[in-house]
């Protein structure tokens, strides 16, 4: 094809040059548009997914606590008071009810006299106290219904410190199954003793 040949193709075609000209030119403005989609679309998923796996978190943590009570065969009743940790060690719960009752390993304990006090409190999960059960224990007292209003304090004492370091304890009280109070304590050395909670129950 001769310069003429050339020059009257392009006079001929020019409008094809603009089409290609703006087909690449939309090519390009649409990369950029799909990347910026591309990058707030994993941004939100990236968000989703964090939320989604907060929200697991925080109801496996609330799911451990009473898993450990159900699998023991303990109850909640309309009170109770569930102390869980993370170590062989062997720790003591125990609970002074609103009628001055001492609830312990040693009176009103399912696995010893199988009493209830007069306010309808046992301990009804007491594990580690005959050797090691498992390194996540779980000590549990409630109450059948309906205990009377009034203060009942809990505690917690290292019957046998077996490991050396520090563990950490938690109380969880519950009314009627539902989580009311959560309190996080240290327990570091043998026979040491900490009150938990004096908790003022009322039943409306």
């Amino acid at each position: 094809m001769n310069t003429q040949n050339i020059k009257s193709f392009f006079y001929k075609y020019w409008w094809l040059y603009y089409l290609v000209f703006f087909f690449l030119l939309g090519l390009l403005i649409y990369a950029v548009l799909c990347r910026n989609n591309w990058s707030n679309t994993n941004d939100r998923i990236n968000t989703i997914n964090k939320r989604l796996d907060d929200c697991c978190n925080a109801r496996n943590a609330i799911v451990s606590d009473s898993i450990r009570v159900i699998d023991n065969k303990g109850e909640f009743g309309c009170l109770s008071f569930t102390l869980i940790w993370n170590s062989t060690d062997d720790l003591d719960l125990d609970v002074i009810d609103a009628k001055s009752n001492h609830i312990w390993y040693k009176k009103y304990c399912k696995s010893q006299d199988n009493q209830f006090s007069s306010a309808g409190g046992q301990l009804d999960i007491d594990l580690n106290a005959e050797g090691i059960d498992t390194d996540q224990p779980v000590e549990n007292i409630y109450f059948k219904c309906t205990p009377p209003n009034g203060i009942y304090s809990a505690r917690v004492k290292a019957f046998e410190k077996r490991e050396t370091s520090p563990v950490n304890v938690k109380l969880i009280v519950r009314k009627k199954g539902k989580i009311v109070k959560e309190i996080s304590k240290t327990i570091s050395q043998q026979d040491e003793m900490i009150e938990l909670i004096k908790y003022n129950y009322n039943a409306n």
